[in-house]
């Protein structure tokens, strides 16, 4: 879904505000190679967004950690530092050990970032007008290209990753990798995989959902018609002209 919710919060809040100040042509120049964070400023006139897709949460484990945690991460860094020295000078053996965990705290913000920019890259957008596909270039991180289409694919597929970490977390939940096919049918000998797709990795199953109801809309049935009277009917009942038995 949006990705916006961590504007005016926090280091990242402050440093989105700053960018957000700079050139406009400048800014769009700079995020056309990633990702923009907010998609609305690049909609056309009276474009109007209806669904926004990303990866699941869990694909960002490492960055909400370092990006939601990270005073608790420095906290428990410098703790460690500190009680390293004093066994160092009380054990007397090597101080550079008290390093190891500013490398720790330094590689999982590097980790961190790389996965929050990873998990940005992947993203569907639907609106009133098109279906925007963003997906990052393969071997030319951290560089994504964008899907334009002005109508619906034509088939929509789940299934379970090819990753088996990744199908853990699939398992718990409910999560698929989405195929999505924008022209015929050709299906995979053996499985109920499509070929000749897009895939987007761990799309949560709502997400799916929302996206079904916007591709394979329900026929409504034709409105029934109710008929009111105004006011209460007199009902006459008309008696038989002809005679009666003897």
């Amino acid at each position: 879904m949006a990705h916006g919710g961590a504007e005016g919060r926090g280091l990242i809040g402050f440093v989105s505000n700053l960018w957000k100040r700079l050139p406009e042509n400048f800014r769009w120049n700079i995020e056309d190679s990633f990702q923009p964070e907010d998609a609305s400023e690049r909609l056309l006139p009276g474009e109007e967004p209806q669904l926004e897709i990303g990866l699941a949460p869990y694909r960002d484990i490492i960055g909400i950690i370092v990006f939601e945690y990270f005073r608790w991460l420095f906290l428990i860094m410098l703790v460690a530092t500190i009680l390293i020295l004093l066994l160092a000078f009380l054990q007397g053996f090597v101080l550079w050990f008290a390093i190891i965990p500013l490398a720790v705290l330094v590689s999982l913000v590097i980790l961190g970032i790389r996965e929050r920019v990873e998990h940005r890259q992947w993203r569907i957008l639907k609106t009133n007008a098109r279906l925007i596909i963003s997906i990052p270039v393969h071997g030319s991180w951290p560089l994504v290209d964008n899907i334009e289409l002005k109508g619906l694919p034509t088939v929509l597929d789940t299934n379970w990753s090819p990753n088996p970490i990744w199908r853990v977390f699939q398992f718990f939940t409910g999560a698929r990798d989405l195929y999505i096919s924008l022209a015929a049918y050709r299906f995979i000998e053996g499985t109920a995989r499509v070929g000749d797709s897009l895939i987007i990795p761990d799309v949560m199953p709502i997400d799916v959902f929302e996206l079904k109801r916007l591709v394979f809309s329900v026929p409504k049935p034709p409105p029934t018609q109710k008929v009111e009277f105004p006011s209460p009917q007199e009902v006459i009942i008309k008696e038989s002209d002809s005679p009666g038995p003897d």
